[in-house]
């Protein structure tokens, strides 16, 4: 018997190690909170896109450095003169003409194009900036949140396996003539109620890792396994008005909407110099019959008499007024929230110090001793049901407290912008 175990054994080991069973194996990926905040500083797909965006503006500078504003054109001109005046000689024969022309521009045009380009930029690259902020806190609240589900199935694993022993207790009573088949009964439809409940833990447990999958772009089987430990977050100790301040300064929409106030100012800058009129310098070659020759050069200016940018002017000065709408809307709401949000994390604070300091504790220890007491005969197994459902719930409780406390202090650590 245990020669054909080992060989069985053998057979398996083999079997795994070889090619085509390793190809089929799903990944395994072991992260911690700050791998994973690490790897999506460049593989979330919002950040991708905030980085594609950024390359896309920053291309607008080989359209904005070209030296001419318009390409060379050329005429040429062919035809036959016929002369009846009775001139001597008479001007027959085939003519030709050419034409050449180029603007070009003498105001600093070119400079101004870039410069509005460079604003661009700027505004693009706050742009990435606050892609990458709200990257760190979706991945933190992903980690967080499969964390969590990863303890409420230990919890619910730890409730199967005292209710299985409550069953085989609830049995050998039976069987022992202490106790009826009432008993039997209620611990397995107990035993099978928290069954559920675990299916149901490692069903959130694997939407949860899920979630961290996709904010990681990670492949669809990838197992990842979770280093970093469950814990309660670290809340800032700065009074509300250092806050405030802090998140005034640091706030990413803050420094993206100012980018954008100042690509809008290059804009007008811009609009404004190529009012300007940028000459066409022309140069003119003909040749006449008999050996007639002209050569000649000139000069046009445009006049701005009727089109001088002004629905460009009105356009991109009423956006300007909108941004700094913006601007004042979002400093106001920045204010609001950070109160908001500190408050509401000292609470949850308190809430996670209170189910974890003293509910739970009670709770679990409640269990232990009725689940004594009801071995020995001192209460009935409806009472070991009852105080079992507390400690499960007060747990469950307990976790999803902790779990808001993790999101309001994310949201506050993203408020305030220290993400």
């Amino acid at each position: 018997m245990h020669a054909r175990h080992a060989a069985a054994f053998v057979a398996v080991a083999q079997l795994l190690s070889s090619p085509v069973v390793a190809a089929e194996l799903p990944a395994r990926v072991q992260l911690s909170l700050d791998e994973a905040l690490l790897r999506a500083e460049t593989a979330s797909p919002l950040v991708r896109r905030a980085h594609r965006a950024r390359e896309s503006v920053a291309a607008l500078r080989v359209g904005a450095g070209v030296l001419f504003p318009s390409n060379p054109a050329a005429f040429v001109t062919v035809g036959r003169r016929s002369d009846a005046s009775q001139s001597m000689p008479p001007s027959d024969g085939v003519e030709w003409g050419l034409h050449l022309e180029q603007t070009v521009e003498l105001a600093g045009q070119r400079g101004t194009r870039l410069a509005e380009v460079d604003r661009a930029i700027q505004a693009a690259v706050a742009r990435e900036r606050l892609a990458r902020v709200e990257t760190r806190a979706r991945v933190r609240a992903a980690y967080v949140g499969a964390l969590i589900a990863e303890a409420q199935v230990e919890s619910a694993r730890r409730r199967e396996a005292l209710a299985e022993r409550v069953l085989a207790s609830a049995r050998a009573r039976v069987q022992a003539g202490a106790a009826s088949d009432v008993e039997t009964h209620l611990a397995e439809a107990e035993h099978g109620r928290v069954s559920y409940e675990r299916i149901e833990a490692e069903l959130a447990a694997v939407d949860g890792t899920a979630e961290l999958r996709r904010v990681l772009d990670l492949p669809p089987g990838t197992v990842v396994a979770l280093t970093t430990a469950l814990g309660q977050p670290t809340l800032p100790t700065s009074p509300l008005d250092d806050l405030l301040t802090r998140a005034q300064l640091r706030r990413e929409e803050l420094r993206a909407l100012e980018a954008t106030r100042l690509q809008l100012d290059a804009s007008v800058v811009r609009l404004r110099r190529e009012v300007v009129p940028s000459p066409t310098l022309f140069l003119d070659v003909q040749r006449q019959q008999p050996g007639q020759t002209y050569v000649g050069a000139g000069l046009g200016v445009p006049l701005p008499l009727w089109r001088r940018n002004q629905g460009e002017l009105a356009q991109v000065r009423a956006e300007r007024a909108r941004t700094d709408e913006e601007i004042a809307i979002a400093q106001h709401e920045i204010a609001a929230e950070v109160a908001r949000l500190h408050r509401t994390s000292l609470a949850r604070r308190d809430e996670v110090s209170v189910w974890t300091e003293r509910i739970v504790p009670a709770a679990n220890a409640n269990v232990e001793l009725v689940t004594q007491g009801w071995r020995v005969g001192k209460f009935d197994l409806f009472r070991v049901v009852q105080v079992s459902r507390e400690a499960g719930e007060a747990r469950r409780k307990e976790l999803e407290v902790l779990g808001t406390l993790w999101e309001s202090s994310i949201e506050l650590g993203r408020a305030v912008g220290d993400l």
